[in-house]
């Protein structure tokens, strides 16, 4: 199986990271994203978690049904492994991931699984499994949209688990923002003055 990937690797990078994509797929809002980190330092790797049934297509349709059959398990072998080829490449052993919608709740997963993860930063995704919360090693950075209703039927739940294990953590919940706020191609979702103080928290958290 080939892993796809947009790589995007700066001289003397400070940390290595994963750019996790929604649902939507592998597309040019999320190499933005990887490129904007990487021109801050960072070596990034944005993967097309729909590797294992092809990659993503130009049809958003598509890709957000295909991702459906993508396991849990799956997400985390393939960001292991561009984890594992960032740091191969770079010699640069901090570790970390990031991703929105879709792409949170791989965060969260990723977090319980993973423990050469050193941070994670989740955009309004689903919890993980409660089971597991206690093996999370990452410092964690989570936004919310205040009018998210799926997720936040489940966050205050995730947050008292994570505090109750004692894991470092820290929410931010965006007032007036819906669901993927942080997604500047899409009008009908995008809320300029949360995305842009969320990229600096963002940044902000994985350079400290």
């Amino acid at each position: 199986m080939e892993l796809k990937a947009h790589v995007s690797v700066p001289e003397e990078p400070h940390g290595c990271l994963i750019i996790v994509h929604e649902n939507r797929g592998l597309d040019d809002h999320i190499r933005d994203v990887a490129n904007r980190f990487a021109s801050e330092g960072f070596a990034v790797a944005a993967p097309d978690y729909l590797s294992p049934i092809g990659g993503s297509v130009s049809d958003v349709d598509t890709n957000i049904a295909g991702i459906k059959n993508i396991s849990r398990d799956q997400v985390a072998e393939i960001s292991k492994y561009w984890l594992s080829s960032l740091s191969s490449v770079t010699k640069v052993n901090a570790q970390s991931i990031l991703g929105f919608c879709w792409g949170g709740g791989v965060v969260n997963h990723c977090a319980t699984q993973l423990k050469e993860l050193e941070k994670a930063v989740m955009f309004y995704g689903t919890a993980p499994d409660p089971s597991k919360i206690p093996s999370i090693r990452a410092s964690l950075q989570l936004h919310y949209a205040e009018n998210d209703d799926r997720i936040n039927a489940g966050r205050e739940d995730y947050l008292n688990a994570l505090s109750q294990s004692g894991i470092a953590h820290e929410t931010h919940i965006y007032e007036g923002a819906g669901h993927a706020f942080f997604n500047n191609t899409r009008d009908d979702r995008y809320n300029q003055k949360s995305a842009e103080l969320a990229f600096k928290r963002a940044l902000g958290f994985l350079k400290n």
